[in-house]
């Protein structure tokens, strides 16, 4: 910092979302973002490491709640929730994360001003969509607590699917909502002369709101819900727990306790940074938040992506649906290499063999087909399904 009377020109609080310039606005040249002790090769590494970590966790959450079928113990509205859930996880980790860690490494935005506008709208869309997320299924799993057998559970009975997408739409819009300032903002095109009075940074990719629309963005998108989703979870696990003590039962609730596990998480690791992200257009032109500080607690949110998915696996359904899903990729697996197995088999039995058989011609066209028309030939009275055995396929005519 300059000593008492200097201007210092040209910098800025950090790469992303809100900018500080601490002095003149108006100077021009290049800006560069203040020192920070906080190291860009780690925070790369971290990232590329969150980003794997994260697509691995919620493709797993998000293909056993949509395959898990009517085996699954779960109801079929928080299994929808919680596939859409992982879909935003999935794309935050996809389309945020990695260019964040970019970002942060080279200290510089390098993939263009339309990337940096759609970048800045989709920070605050998936957040404000997890978290409005996390509510509907709060509300889902605290409805079926309090009423089993009133109007919500017979509606998510009988219609489960339409109910799922009335509660995700919900909340999409009001995270579209949410991110509305921010879309208005980067809405506006810098000017040619590149000053700094532009809403967008695109060099550093970041942008500026008013005090008015940086508090209503935080309402929206993140305080309001952390409220209503934590209040939501102690009322679920109140009600859980008042209904087991009743019943005397001590191993049930698991699903209730993973749902909050998750809702904690998230609000626990955004909190930090939400209090920051509030905290700084009320600094006027000094630089009060340290920018190490910033980066730390905006990459402890975007760990989300990892520990919420991870938070699921507290549900033993869920680790069920888990390992049914395993069990029918391997069963798909197994069944690919015994086609591929079958049609190299086939292709080196003598013509002859074929000729006789009378589907010669399907075997140079498909092991598939090949493989079911024999069978169909050799043992049309029996429904087994079709093995690699070279039995099936040298058995006499």
């Amino acid at each position: 910092m300059a000593e008492d009377g200097d201007v210092v020109v040209n910098q800025t609080s950090s790469l992303g979302w809100i900018y500080v310039v601490v002095s003149d606005t108006r100077s021009p040249g290049p800006r560069q973002p203040v020192p920070s002790w906080l190291p860009g090769s780690a925070v790369a590494v971290y990232g590329s490491l969150l980003t794997v970590v994260a697509v691995l966790l919620n493709a797993i959450v998000l293909g056993s709640s949509l395959a898990s079928g009517p085996r699954s113990t779960r109801p079929v509205v928080r299994r929808l929730l919680t596939a859409n859930l992982a879909v935003v996880q999935l794309a935050a980790a996809v389309l945020v994360v990695p260019a964040a860690a970019v970002t942060e490494a080279v200290r510089a935005w390098t993939f263009g001003g339309q990337a940096c506008r759609a970048w800045l709208t989709a920070q605050v869309l998936f957040i404000a969509s997890t978290m409005w997320s996390l509510v509907g299924l709060d509300v889902d799993c605290l409805l079926r607590l309090i009423s089993p057998r009133r109007c919500y559970a017979t509606l998510a009975e009988r219609h489960p699917r339409v109910l799922a997408v009335v509660i995700i739409t919900s909340s999409w819009v009001v995270s579209g909502l949410a991110a509305l300032p921010v879309g208005l903002a980067v809405g506006t095109r810098q000017g040619d002369s590149g000053d700094d009075d532009a809403p967008v940074l695109e060099d550093v990719c970041a942008v500026s709101l008013s005090r008015k629309h940086v508090v209503t963005q935080s309402l929206v998108a993140f305080l309001l819900p952390a409220a209503t989703g934590l209040t939501g979870s102690v009322a679920m696990l109140a009600t859980r727990a008042f209904k087991m003590a009743a019943a005397g039962d001590r191993q049930g609730g698991r699903g209730e306790c993973s749902l909050a596990a998750v809702g904690t998480a998230c609000v626990v690791l955004w909190a930090p940074f939400f209090a920051l992200y509030t905290l700084l257009p009320f600094c006027g032109d000094g630089l009060c938040i340290d920018p190490a500080t910033w980066t730390l607690f905006a990459w402890l949110g975007h760990s989300t992506t990892v520990v919420a998915p991870a938070a699921w696996f507290i549900d033993p359904a869920v680790r069920a649906d888990v390992r049914r899903l395993a069990r029918q990729l391997r069963r798909r697996c197994v069944s690919c290499f015994c086609c591929c197995c079958g049609g190299f088999h086939g292709n080196a039995t003598p013509s002859a063999s074929s000729t006789s058989d009378g589907v010669g011609t399907v075997g140079d066209e498909s092991c598939g087909l090949m493989s079911v028309t024999k069978y169909q030939i050799d043992r049309p009275a029996q429904q087994q399904p079709h093995t690699c055995s070279p039995n099936a396929y040298n058995s006499p005519a």
